[in-house]
């Protein structure tokens, strides 16, 4: 259905009749608002709608279905990296669901919370402290505004037992294009549902990374905090060294299944981000940032990984990591977070930059503790500041709103030592023929996979800088999917690069999409096709290597 700006002044007129003037928006401050992203996105909203329960998602679904007005629903937008707030198409309007933040209810018995869509990581967090709950919020790096909704439909992971947060999700309630409701078949009950998979087709999985659905509520695992929560660091000093910590982090994942959390390995690029604070490390020349690493001491890679046990599995698995840890690693460190402020406040009464820097150090290390404690940490957001953006003064960290250049690319690896060691290096070299750093960070989802994130930084308000960044996403993008390797998420602006004419998987989910949403108002271009059809296959975009 072409879109018509009479069929879009009428929605709008019906949407204040069900959500009130205040649920829809059309004031520039607001549009302004949600057309702040970290990268130049095909397209952001000129109308807002705000429901604030699942019977208005429903009414504004049917309102657009009567007038042919695309819309695409966001949680919060703080996806930063990945296309924000923005639409897939200039004529979407947005769904701000922020205003639906309830937690419904948290079943202790099953460990199950029921959440809306506004919830985010810091509300959940809270919510535990404030009742006395003694579970983990699955955390991710993007800080506490962010959704858990949001994450979990998009396959997002962290470094808690229950690393990959789709996972966790055992039902779920969501409104079609049309309006009409879908429930999990086993999340009907009085209690809170307990089986993934529900019985018949395992339909749940249609609305994650999809524009097959609204998402309204959502059913997640929680993890209870364990007696012990143990962090452990590793440095190595050599290059060449990444092959034997695949190999002993595979190893240690092998010999101690769900004990040992996602294990983070960092470049030393991603380091010197880290360490730099208020140093620009965008802009410099390989040999300027070799020189910065060196003059601070950073080894080629560092690891951070945690301990989940009971008090009486602490020691044999604090043996074993250290006794993998000798064959590769030149330093290895436990320490608590007693230790570790103790640590920072005797570091407190000494003078000197050395002082200063491990003071910061120690800081980072309290903060990620946070994290493997379940709680949402600002700590990774800085990274985004690192091409010279300002953060605003006492307010939390927001690389949309204050423009910071970013684009994430992250693809999914098989755990095989030499592929990923090849993939990292062949990443390493395609950046810096972009003039672009590559801070790697290598995170552990399994004994069998591994995500290799690289965020690509750039100054926002430069066009040339801007310009390599995409074009640098494009040839990482087609460097690995030439070799199968796909990025687990994919930014707005890249959705195109992601389909395939030859997919039968692609093709499938064009037949699906056409006959839940024939006139494609939901999130059109969304991990499909912008226009779909049954019998069409996708157009591919064919990227030069």
């Amino acid at each position: 259905m072409p879109f018509e700006p009479a069929h879009l002044a009428l929605a709008q007129q019906q949407w204040r009749e069900v959500l009130g003037d205040a649920g829809v928006r059309i004031d520039p401050a607001s549009l302004e608002r949600f057309g702040q992203d970290t990268m130049c996105s095909p397209a952001y909203a000129r109308v807002v709608i705000a429901p604030r329960s699942t019977e208005q998602v429903s009414a504004c679904m049917e309102i657009a279905r009567r007038y042919g007005v695309a819309v695409h629903p966001i949680s919060t937008g703080h996806n930063w990296g990945y296309g924000s707030a923005s639409t897939t198409d200039a004529h979407c309007v947005l769904m701000d669901l922020s205003g639906m933040d309830r937690i419904l209810g948290f079943d202790e018995e099953l460990s199950v919370v029921t959440l809306e869509p506004g919830v985010t990581q810091g509300d959940l967090a809270r919510y535990l402290q404030e009742h006395n709950l003694p579970w983990l919020t699955p955390v991710t790096g993007a800080g506490p505004t962010c959704s858990v909704l949001g994450n979990a439909l998009e396959r997002g992971f962290g470094i808690t037992p229950h690393t990959d947060h789709f996972q966790a999700v055992l039902g779920i309630e969501a409104v079609l294009a049309d309006g009409t409701l879908y429930r999990s078949p086993m999340a009907l009950g009085v209690t809170a549902p307990c089986f993934k998979w529900g019985v018949g087709p395992y339909l749940d999985g249609l609305f994650s990374q999809s524009g097959l659905g609204v998402v309204t509520q959502m059913s997640i695992a929680l993890v209870r905090k364990p007696e012990v929560i143990q962090p452990f660091y590793f440095w190595v000093d050599e290059e060449q060294g990444l092959e034997a910590a695949l190999a002993g982090i595979k190893r240690m994942l092998d010999l101690a299944p769900g004990q040992i959390g996602g294990i983070n390995l960092m470049n030393r690029t991603r380091l010197l981000t880290m360490a730099s604070e208020d140093a620009q490390v965008v802009g410099l020349s390989e040999a300027q940032q070799r020189a910065a690493a060196d003059a601070l001491g950073l080894p080629a890679w560092m690891g951070v990984g945690s301990i989940y046990c009971q008090k009486a599995q602490h020691a044999p698995l604090k043996r074993m990591i250290s006794h993998e840890l000798e064959a590769f690693a030149s330093k290895s460190l436990f320490k608590t977070r007693g230790q570790l402020t103790a640590a920072r406040r005797l570091l407190g009464h000494l003078p000197g930059g050395w002082s200063r820097r491990w003071q910061r150090t120690l800081d980072k290390m309290l903060q990620g503790i946070d994290l493997m404690e379940g709680q949402p940490s600002e700590v990774a957001l800085p990274l985004a500041y690192t091409a010279g953006a300002k953060p605003l003064p006492d307010a939390p960290l927001n690389p949309a709103r204050d423009n910071c250049g970013l684009i994430w690319y992250a693809p999914i690896l098989p755990l095989k030592i030499q592929e990923v060691a090849d993939f990292v290096r062949a990443m390493e070299r395609r950046c810096r023929q972009q003039q672009m750093p590559c801070p790697v960070t290598l995170t552990s989802l399994s004994s069998r996979a591994i995500d290799c994130t690289v965020p690509l930084l750039f100054d926002r308000a430069d066009t040339q800088a801007s310009n390599r960044a995409h074009e640098c996403y494009r040839q990482l993008f087609a460097h690995g999917k030439v070799q199968g390797v796909l990025p687990y998420r994919v930014p707005t602006r890249f959705m195109h690069l992601l389909t395939d004419s030859q997919g039968p998987a692609w093709q499938l989910g064009a037949r699906i999409k056409t006959a839940l949403d024939p006139d494609n108002l939901l999130s059109p271009g969304r991990y499909c096709a912008a226009n779909p059809t049954p019998d069409q296959a996708m157009t591919a975009s064919v990227v030069s290597i």
